[in-house]
């Protein structure tokens, strides 16, 4: 078997020490599953080949290959297996010719001489694991899959083996993503085999990126990170450097431990990372390590180097009577605070209603005066008394106790329902704006858009939602005065407020770590409001024109009240002069104008 690809390329393929126990136990008719967590490039690939051509050469059966996708199992077909095939005098005599007209060779299954398969499988479709019998599964990327309505893909590619019985086998492998992932869960169920090392003093245990250490580097822009030639491998006993040699050497003399004796009889697992690669060093590792904390992507890095999850911070739970007891009574809407420099709103709408959350902020201070409720019986109709009454709300200034109008920069409203309503509702004033959320997690956080011919800003709520998660972690910290934005609650919201703001967790979808309801959760507008608000400042700051927007609302302020400063004090030096009363047209209060200005209500 010659090695197609990687810097061994066209020679025999001689496996690592550390790769041949999982291509051994395959054999053993006790294993029932092997499981593979493992970084990239290092394991998974060559085993999972190698229990495949055993399979073909010695135990001639139908088996199949499955990955996460057409795609991926095409690459896998084309440039990996196929061509160690075809270099191999025993193993291509065993392939039909893809002239032979009475041979099944196609993109989904290649006949072998014996009349037994290679099926190649997407597991994301399920009907392409029906109607197949197979003694062998080999799972590739697993923790890319998700759970759909026909269930776990892993277990109905497990029922094509049913059987066979005691000659069944299943290998699942994958790089690991996220907590109970696919391969996740697999592999915690298994007896969790690590390669352990011995140093020089005797202690065996297995290598862990605490292990490494090094200095820190300063940047221009004033950031540090790890300074990757200052690395160093670290004994845990004895504090010894080890050298890259000497790394290899214990590498080469190591053993697979099982660390797991409740896991279940028959699923073998290995867990290993690329500080046990032969072909890469700990210099570079960190190197890596470097790069992937200036980009703040240190996912890339626990999975991809390490083999391990990435357990996100704000997939914690947030205690609901903690941020309870975070509730204000000194503002709310009709109280707001002095040093507010603008006011953003958003709405949410249901069929019977229309939900508002308005904020105030300045450049560190978010107050969240209210959410407040507009009903009717169809809130999809425009002519629905609710829309109405949104518009008057929203129109009517908000002002501080002094009596200062606080400008309304921007006011979002969700368009995902009766679309055509809300965009005939935001042509009623400037300040009124359709929005609607982006499919991507990684899209910009907002973006003007034409959908219809008509403009709309599209959101990034996945982004913002882990933003407002981490505020509210900094809030119920020991340090929360270091929040780069100070959340504040109005103790005037409504009683369920925290518990919608808390209604979503951090689930794995299509790869990724996405915002989705609870299991048992519904109500959830409270917290799209919010999301859809705090975009709405950052909209607004954008939208003032300036590098520094914050000055010109500050600057805005102090207009305003020096004018109402001097206001009053003419007022109180003005002699009474009787006059004849001269009737003025009244001031419309709700006037759609924009005003003399940008802040014009």
């Amino acid at each position: 078997m010659k090695l197609i690809d990687g810097p061994g390329m066209g020679l025999d393929y001689v496996p690592w020490n550390f790769q041949c126990e999982p291509m051994d136990v395959a054999q053993d008719r006790s294993t029932k599953k092997v499981v593979i967590q493992a970084c990239s490039q290092l394991l998974k690939t060559q085993v999972m080949t190698a229990i495949a051509m055993n399979k073909m050469f010695n135990d001639p059966a139908n088996f199949a290959f499955a990955s996460s996708s057409e795609d991926d199992i095409k690459k896998f077909k084309q440039g990996k297996f196929m061509p160690v095939v075809e270099t191999s005098p025993v193993l291509s005599k065993l392939i039909t010719s893809k002239s032979d007209k009475n041979a099944a060779n196609n993109a989904k299954q290649t006949e072998l001489k014996n009349g037994t398969f290679i099926y190649w499988l997407n597991m994301n479709t399920p009907k392409d694991l029906r109607g197949i019998t197979c003694s062998t599964v080999l799972l590739d990327e697993v923790s890319n899959l998700v759970v759909g309505e026909q269930g776990n893909p892993i277990k109905l590619a497990e029922g094509r083996t049913s059987t066979f019985g005691e000659d069944a086998l299943t290998v699942v492998a994958s790089t690991p993503l996220f907590k109970n992932d696919l391969i996740n869960s697999e592999f915690n169920l298994s007896d969790k085999r690590y390669w352990f090392v011995t140093h020089d003093c005797g202690h065996e245990y297995k290598f862990e990126w605490e292990q490494v250490e090094f200095d820190f580097k300063q940047l221009e822009n004033g950031r540090a990170i790890p300074d990757s030639t200052t690395a160093k491998l670290i004994c845990p006993n004895c504090k010894e450097e080890i050298s890259e040699h000497k790394r290899h050497q214990m590498v080469d003399k190591g053993r697979w431990i099982a660390t797991n004796p409740d896991g279940e009889k028959g699923v073998v697992g290995f867990g290993i990372s690329r500080m046990y690669s032969p072909l890469g060093t700990i210099e570079e590792m960190t190197a890596r390590y470097a790069d992937a904390l200036y980009n703040f992507n240190l996912q890339t890095f626990m999975n991809n180097e390490l083999g391990e999850i990435f357990e996100d911070e704000y997939q914690k739970e947030v205690d609901i009577i903690q941020l309870e007891q975070h509730r204000d009574d000194s503002f709310n809407l009709y109280n707001i605070p002095e040093s507010a420099l603008g006011i953003c709103t958003s709405t949410d709408q249901q069929i019977d209603r229309v939900e508002t959350t308005i904020i105030a902020f300045d450049e560190k201070n978010v107050w969240v005066l209210g959410h407040e409720f507009h009903y009717s019986p169809d809130c999809t109709k425009e002519e629905a008394p609710a829309w109405n009454e949104l518009e008057k709300f929203l129109k009517t200034p908000f002002k501080t106790p002094s009596g200062r109008v606080v400008p309304t920069l921007a006011c979002f409203v969700d368009s995902g329902n009766a679309t055509q309503t809300v965009y005939r509702f935001c042509n009623r004033w400037s300040k009124l704006h359709p929005i609607k959320g982006s499919p991507s997690p990684t899209s910009e956080l907002f973006k003007k858009s034409t959908a219809g011919g008509k403009r709309l800003i599209v959101l990034n709520g996945q982004e913002q939602k882990t933003t407002i998660r981490k505020l509210l972690n900094h809030m119920l910290g020991d340090n929360p005065e270091q929040a780069p934005t100070q959340l504040h609650f109005s103790s005037s919201l409504p009683f369920d407020y925290f518990e919608q703001l808390t209604a979503e967790e951090l689930k794995p979808k299509g790869g990724r770590l996405m915002w989705q309801l609870k299991k048992g959760k519904k109500r959830n507008e409270a917290l799209d409001c919010l999301v859809y608000s705090m975009i709405a400042r950052e909209y607004a700051m954008t939208v003032l024109g300036t590098s520094q927007p914050y000055r010109k609302l500050r600057t805005h302020k102090a207009e305003v009240v020096k004018q109402e400063t001097l206001n009053k004090e003419e007022t109180n030096t003005k002699p009474e002069v009787k006059s004849p009363l001269v009737q003025k047209p009244k001031a419309n209060r709700n006037s759609t104008r924009r005003g003399n200005s940008w802040f014009g209500k």
